[in-house]
């Protein structure tokens, strides 16, 4: 009997303790707003800090609470910032969208540095040191914070070319979309 006792010991505390936690998960449960979650999806997800904020779930929870605007994702664009407006249901001013941007890179004035390529929280930028780099147009959210690295002035956002029409269209003016 003295043998089966610790034996029936270690189970009975590991019962004692699981059932103590499984009333604390639900005594301290402490529930979330689903607009956060919502938003956080919505969001690039690249942990920028252009908005202000040190991460994407950090910004959504001040979208929701009111302390930043629906537009404060830069990378997100305009597009993002109306989704974000209308999940919050508030009013944005879109007088000022530029449309969707790619940064562009010029090669007469690239060195190859590779602080760009650092920079870049999305991996959009391609290349090797002392070599020209490129930015791939599908990865990249025009964030700015490549133009920023740059010590030659060799980036500039231009609208993006996958999304922005070329064609006129009744009632819009026609966008350029060659680069520089």
């Amino acid at each position: 009997m003295s043998e089966i006792l610790p034996v029936l010991a270690v189970p009975a505390i590991g019962c004692v303790i699981g059932y103590l936690l499984g009333y604390a998960a639900i005594y301290f449960k402490v529930d979330k707003d689903p607009r956060i979650e919502a938003i956080v999806a919505l969001l690039p997800n690249g942990q920028c800090g252009q908005c202000g904020f040190p991460g994407c779930a950090q910004a959504a929870g001040a979208m929701v609470r009111g302390e930043a605007p629906a537009g404060a994702c830069t990378p997100g664009g305009a597009a993002l910032a109306k989704r974000i407006a209308l999940l919050l249901d508030v009013v944005i001013d879109d007088s000022e969208d530029a449309g969707p941007q790619v940064a562009v890179i010029n090669a007469d004035l690239c060195d190859g540095c590779g602080r760009c390529q650092k920079k870049c929280n999305f991996d959009a930028i391609i290349g090797a040191t002392r070599q020209l780099h490129g930015i791939l147009a599908d990865d990249c959210t025009g964030c700015a914070g490549c133009i920023e690295a740059c010590p030659q002035h060799a980036i500039a956002l231009h609208a993006d070319p996958l999304l922005t029409p070329t064609a006129a269209k009744p009632r819009f003016e026609l966008r350029e979309s060659s680069y520089v």
